[in-house]
């Protein structure tokens, strides 16, 4: 087997860790994410989200590597459904800003052992945002299912 051949198999590999991971943080994150949480959640949530910004890197990356070693930068370039997977990683990107904020705001109150507070509003929306990102996140292997196999 050639090098290259090794190395774009493990990187599809690592890619797809990262995946998985990212959606595992994610779920992970919607179902701990509570109106009243304890100390332990919010902490748990907290190192979540962590998790979560990694694995979106290591996606990120690993893509990037993929489009090298497979079928090359042009023909992901030209792909339609590479523009629209790009586009939901930006989006879901973007969403998780608002989310992340609130959690690294509350590391004052974690680290000195108190409960962050979340107002009603504020929980719904981060609630919202989770659900959506995992729509979106479920959503693109549907475009690269496309990107693989068609040609056009």
């Amino acid at each position: 087997m050639a090098v290259d051949a090794t190395w774009g198999i493990v990187v599809a590999w690592i890619h797809y860790i990262a995946i998985m991971s990212f959606l595992a943080c994610l779920l992970g994150e919607h179902l701990l994410l509570k109106q009243d949480m304890t100390l332990a959640q919010a902490r748990t949530l907290q190192r979540l989200d962590i998790l979560y910004g990694l694995s979106a890197t290591v996606v990120l990356i690993t893509g990037i590597l993929r489009m090298y070693l497979e079928k090359g930068f042009a023909y992901y370039l030209h792909h339609g459904a590479f523009h629209i997977l790009l586009t939901l990683f930006v989006v879901i990107g973007v969403l998780s800003i608002y989310p992340t904020v609130m959690f690294l705001r509350w590391r004052n109150d974690t680290r000195e052992n108190r409960v962050p507070q979340m107002p009603p509003k504020q929980f719904k929306n981060i609630q919202m945002i989770l659900r959506v990102e995992m729509t979106l996140l479920l959503i693109a292997p549907l475009f690269a299912a496309w990107m693989a196999h068609a040609e056009f």
